[in-house]
């Protein structure tokens, strides 16, 4: 037997132990999982639809430090998973991969309840620096809640074109000082018109 299959031969039972009570367990088998990885990207992304959140969450952790781009469309579902925990290991894996694919469902998991989802979702969306999405983000600065406008923000800054910044541009005058701020961070000055930041 080659070592490639002894290998593959541990897959089924390291699945296995992504769902054991022990959490040190589930997280030595996530590692190892990723440590084989593409021979384990099958196993892995079926694991992205067991009915246990746990394997669900650890699965899309491993496949997010594997690369493989094959379960882009799986991880893209998971961002409306029940679970929050599941979101964020669904939103790092595919800034891991840099999914532009997975963009357009970022930007709506943007508006995610859990502050834990959204500041992966940011992450993700800041890694991917996708050029196309720079008139939806910049549309989002507009948006009435400040951490949706934050996350566009760090977006835009990421994807570093012309466009982007002259789109940043308009965030330089935002009533949030954490907006503001990373706008002023990459921008040349701040405008004479901007309004006093609300405090």
């Amino acid at each position: 037997m080659s070592f490639m299959d002894s290998t593959q031969d541990k897959i089924p039972a390291l699945v296995k132990d992504l769902s054991d009570r022990n959490e040190d367990v589930r997280w030595a088998a996530a590692y190892a999982l990723a440590h084989i990885g593409t021979p384990a990207v099958d196993s892995l992304t079926r694991a992205l639809a067991d009915r246990d959140s746990v394997v669900r969450l650890r699965a899309a952790w491993a496949l997010g430090r594997i690369g493989d781009p094959r379960p882009t469309d799986q991880l893209i579902a998971l961002l409306r998973d029940g679970d929050w925990a599941v979101r964020m290991r669904a939103a790092e894996a595919l800034g891991n991969l840099r999914a532009h694919k997975a963009t357009d469902a970022l930007i709506l998991a943007l508006r995610d309840e859990k502050t834990d989802v959204r500041r992966h979702v940011i992450a993700a969306l800041t890694r991917i620096a996708d050029p196309a999405s720079a008139d939806r983000l910049g549309d989002l600065l507009k948006d009435a809640d400040w951490r949706v406008r934050m996350g566009a923000a760090l977006a835009l800054s990421a994807i570093g074109t012309e466009k982007s910044l002259d789109l940043l541009k308009a965030a330089t005058c935002d009533e949030n000082e954490y907006v503001q701020k990373i706008a002023l961070a990459v921008t040349s000055k701040r405008e004479e018109s901007c309004e006093p930041v609300k405090k």
